[in-house]
C-alpha cells in the first residue's frame, strides 16, 4: 500500500516504533557522554513486521521519488542493511553495503559498484552525517558517486547541513520533531516530552 495518506501512515509507524521500543522518551545518557530526551534504536524493528513493513515501504517510496535514477543502493553500517536490503529488492536495484571498518584482505564495500554509477546511501537514522560521508568516500574509491542519502529518521543534529556542503542531499521519511508532534497529537507522549524534544532540537540546529 502506497504512502498516499501520509499523516495516517506516519501515525501508524510512529505508534509502532514506540510499541516496539525502537523509539523511547525520557532522559538517556548517550555513548558520547551527553544526555538526550529520546532514544532511537531500530535494530530490533524487524521483529515487529507491521512497523518494519511501514518503514521499509516509506523508505522505498522516498528513494523512488527522490532518487529515481539511482543505479544502486548502498546500506550504511550496520543497521542500514536491515532497511536497504528489502528496499533494493522492492525497487529492483543492485545492493552493496559498506563496513564500519575492515580487516586485512577485506573490502570496505561488499558488492559490485560499476564506474560512474550513481549510488544512494540508505540508512536507519541520520545524526551528524559523519557515517554517510564515510560511506560516500568508500563508494567513490570503488568508482561510483553518491549524491543522495535516504534515511527513516533525521535526528536533526546537523547531518543535512554537513552532507549538503559535501554535495549530498539528505532525504528523510520523517524527523524527530515531526515524530514528537505526531505522537503528542495521538496522546502517546506527554507535553513535557514534547517540550524537551523541541528544546533539544532547537539547541542543536541553532
Amino acid at each position: 500500500m502506497a504512502w498516499k495518506k501520509r499523516s495516517a501512515r506516519l501515525g501508524s509507524m510512529a505508534e509502532g516504533l514506540v510499541k516496539a521500543g525502537a523509539l523511547q522518551f525520557g532522559t538517556f545518557a548517550l555513548s558520547g557522554g551527553r544526555d538526550s530526551s529520546y532514544f532511537v534504536d531500530l535494530r530490533g524493528l524487524p521483529s515487529y513486521p507491521g512497523a518494519y513493513g511501514l518503514a521499509v515501504e516509506a523508505i522505498s517510496e522516498t528513494v523512488a521519488k527522490k532518487v529515481p535514477k539511482a543505479d544502486a543502493i548502498c546500506a550504511g553500517p550496520l543497521t542500514g542493511l536491515l532497511f536497504a536490503a528489502p528496499v533494493a529488492v522492492a525497487l529492483g536495484k543492485p545492493l552493496v553495503y559498506a563496513r564500519a571498518g575492515k580487516k586485512e584482505n577485506e573490502r570496505l564495500v561488499e558488492g559490485e559498484v560499476r564506474p560512474g554509477w550513481n549510488v544512494v546511501v540508505v540508512d536507519d537514522v541520520s545524526t551528524t552525517g559523519k557515517t554517510t560521508l564515510g560511506v560516500a568516500e568508500a563508494i567513490e574509491d570503488e568508482g561510483g558517486r553518491v549524491s543522495a542519502a535516504v534515511v527513516l529518521i533525521d535526528r536533526m543534529e546537523g547531518a543535512r547541513e554537513k552532507l549538503s556542503k559535501n554535495g549530498i542531499a539528505l532525504h528523510a521519511v520523517t524527523d524527530m520533531m515531526e515524530l514528537a508532534d505526531t505522537l503528542y497529537a495521538m496522546e502517546l507522549i506527554s507535553k513535557d516530552n514534547l517540550k524537551a524534544i523541541t528544546k533539544s532540537v532547537g539547541r542543536r540546529s541553532g
